[in-house]
């Protein structure tokens, strides 16, 4: 476990800097093979700038979202010491500051994607495509640093392979019992999908939205068995089931139309008009 480093005075959550270092290791990556989906590398730099504040604005609205229900059942704390409750949400990085949601950047990500191509008239078709094959190799180097701030733990596990994280003062219960390494496991299978992804996409040809069908499909099951491994209470939910489970219920349907139908060809102005 290793959450930040010291500059100086500063403290730099490590997190960040590996997220930012796989964000641009991608793009290095998909430069190499862009050009395959008709992309010009200037627009694949810029989009992916866009889909960077995707990520950070749907990551972080999803997770307020989550955090309402138990900000509604301290409201009576709240009202009685707001302000130095506002000073911990404002300084002790907890709902505007800290706690992002996978599945809100990915959201996120994939409109500002949409935003970036009609603006600048790019086909998003051909963006998509390379954006998908690169998904999971950013998102396993990202869990690779929730291990090592020690966020999205696992469950108690006694088995092979468990971790025993050091005392966090802002996560307490993180080192009261083994658990099992749930960030690692779920690096791994992401990285084991990317070269599925880029399999498919280089030598079988799958394009159209076809391949972010194809992660949908995968992640959407893959993520709703990892909750049952997850230790960490603060994703919320309904009755049951995570927000993340509720959410892949939702995309693995859509996954699977792109997959089967990929995404329409959206036609020039001259040919609505003709129309």
């Amino acid at each position: 476990m290793f959450p930040s480093i010291h500059i100086a005075d500063l403290e730099i959550p490590l997190y960040g800097i590996i997220f930012i270092a796989g964000v641009a290791l991608a793009i290095l990556i998909a430069r190499k093979f862009c050009m395959r989906a008709s992309l010009p590398k200037p627009d694949l730099l810029y989009g992916a700038l866009y889909s960077f504040i995707g990520i950070l604005i749907g990551s972080k609205i999803v997770y307020c979202i989550t955090m309402l229900p138990k900000l509604i059942k301290i409201w009576d704390v709240v009202e009685k010491t707001y302000p130095n409750f506002f000073k911990r949400i404002v300084f002790e990085i907890t709902f505007l500051f800290g706690g992002y949601v996978y599945y809100g950047g990915l959201i996120g990500a994939v409109i500002f994607v949409y935003i970036y191509c009609r603006q600048y008239k790019v086909d998003f078709r051909a963006f998509i495509d390379v954006f998908a094959v690169m998904i999971p190799f950013v998102h396993g180097i990202g869990r690779i640093g929730c291990f090592l701030a020690g966020c999205c733990y696992g469950i108690e596990y006694h088995g092979p392979f468990a971790v025993h994280f050091p005392y966090q003062e802002g996560v307490p219960e993180l080192s009261e019992v083994p658990r099992f390494p749930v960030q690692l496991f779920e690096a791994g299978l992401n990285f084991i999908f990317f070269g599925v992804l880029l399999f498919l996409f280089l030598k079988i040809g799958l394009r159209n939205g076809k391949v972010l069908g194809v992660y949908l499909i995968y992640y959407s099951i893959v993520r709703f068995i990892l909750e049952y491994l997850r230790g960490d209470a603060i994703r919320g939910g309904i009755g049951v089931l995570s927000t993340s489970q509720i959410i892949s219920i939702i995309l693995l349907p859509i996954g699977i139309f792109l997959t089967v139908k990929g995404l329409p060809k959206r036609k020039k102005a001259e040919e609505i008009t003709e129309e």
